[in-house]
Formats: C-alpha cells, structure tokens, sequence
C-alpha cells in the first residue's frame, strides 16, 4: 500500500472500509460478541491499515495547504517590495562594496638578535 497520490489514498481508504464492514458482518452471522470480534487479527489488521491511511491522507492535506501557503507568500513578495519602495534594495546598490583592511606587514627581525637556532653549532657525529 505504498503510494503518495491523494486519489490513490482515498481509493485504498475505501476499499479497506468495504472489507472491514465485510468481515464485521461475517463475524456478526457468526454469532461473536463484540470483544471477540475486536480481537480478531484481521479487524485488527484493516482497522491499523485504515488508521494509516487515514494519517497518510492528513499529512498529504498539510503538505498541499502549505505548499500553497508559501506559493501565495512568493507571489504577494514582490507587490509588497514595491509599495515599500524595498528600501533594502536600494541601500544595497547605493553602497560601494566595501575593501578588507590590508594587514599591517610584520616587524622584521633585527639581524643582531638571531634565534636560538642559528646561535647553536651544528653537531656533526
């Protein structure tokens, strides 16, 4: 029952409905008390299947409504910049592109103060 459709969900929600109300009335001719048909595995299963179909079909709904949600936000963004007269826009071609301050050059070592490397002989063994 893997599908992401919302017609394909509401199909599958029916027919697990038309099943369920066929085993309900199978397990009724039968003469079971309503415990007993709660606890049958297949009105167990088609009621879990229903259930997630159900939820299925809910997450489907949200995502459509905030899919559309956003797609009128686009839209509006645009006439809402222009009676502001998008001011940040405006700002932003004003301004230069600002330069990087340049980093000031290191001091350099006086050649009389020598590391201590170069004051040590080199051991030759």
């Amino acid at each position: 029952m893997k599908s992401e459709g919302k017609n394909t969900r509401l199909q599958q929600k029916s027919l697990l409905e038309k099943r369920l109300q066929k085993r309900l009335s199978v397990l009724a001719e039968k003469g079971l008390n309503e415990k007993a048909i709660a606890k049958d595995v297949l009105v167990k299963k088609l009621r879990a299947d229903l259930n997630r179909t159900e939820r299925r079909l809910l997450a489907i709904e949200a995502v459509t409504k905030r899919t559309d949600e956003l797609s009128k936000r686009k839209a509006e963004k645009p006439l809402i910049e222009q009676e502001k007269g998008s001011p940040a826009k405006k700002d932003a071609k004003e301004k230069p592109p600002e330069t990087k301050a340049k980093k000031e050059p290191k001091p350099k070592k006086n050649p009389e103060q020598k590391s201590e490397k170069e004051n040590k002989p080199a051991d030759k063994t």
